[in-house]
């Protein structure tokens, strides 16, 4: 009976050991092949995961160019427009130039041109302030023969026969106007009139 379980027992240790071996010796070479698989799976997905990153990446790349090129067109169309708008500004400078030297010359060429005697009207209208010579009569009354005078335009020196000007004298007595009291004519023959003086 002895034999009999030992030899019982040494079939099913038997039967064991062929068990574990016919198990784990196909399961060994299953798991080289298999885990390949599984990681080409893996790697796959892996690839279609940075596929998409990268065509996302390069969608919002291009939509970064798009708006960066139309912000640097309207950049671009404002700089036109800025530039039209100065040169516009220059023209227009240039035209009120051209029209200020023209009235310059056309009020000259009137002073040239002009019949009237000023040295007749001088002592009935400016000789009793400025003095026969221009020199100033009265105190506070400017010297119209000194560089002061002379350094004036002609249109500044009409502008105060016109209008007359703010007196310095003692009784803060004013130049008149002159404006309706003398004619155009007259007052550009005063201003060459002074100018010669």
């Amino acid at each position: 009976m002895k034999d009999l379980m030992k030899a019982k027992i040494l079939t099913f240790i038997l039967l064991v050991s062929f068990w574990a071996v016919s198990f784990i010796v196909p399961s060994c070479g299953k798991k080289d092949e298999t885990i390949p698989n599984v990681d080409t799976s893996k790697t796959s997905q892996q690839q279609t995961i940075q596929q998409n990153t990268q065509q996302q990446n390069q969608q919002q790349q291009t939509q970064k160019k798009d708006s960066l090129s139309t912000a640097d067109k309207k950049k671009e169309e404002d700089k036109k427009k800025e530039e039209e708008k100065k040169k516009e500004e220059e023209k227009k400078k240039e035209e009120d130039k051209k029209k200020e030297e023209e009235k310059k010359k056309e009020e000259m060429t009137k002073m040239e041109t002009s019949n009237v005697d000023f040295a007749a009207i001088w002592p009935k209208k400016c000789a009793k302030c400025h003095g026969k010579d221009g020199t100033g009569k009265v105190e506070g009354v400017p010297n119209l023969t000194l560089g002061d005078t002379k350094s004036k335009s002609n249109n500044q020196l009409k502008q105060i026969i016109e209008n007359g000007k703010k007196g310095k004298t003692d009784d803060d007595e004013d130049m008149p106007s002159f404006k309706g009291k003398l004619t155009d004519e007259e007052i550009q023959a005063a201003v060459k009139y002074v100018k010669g003086l």
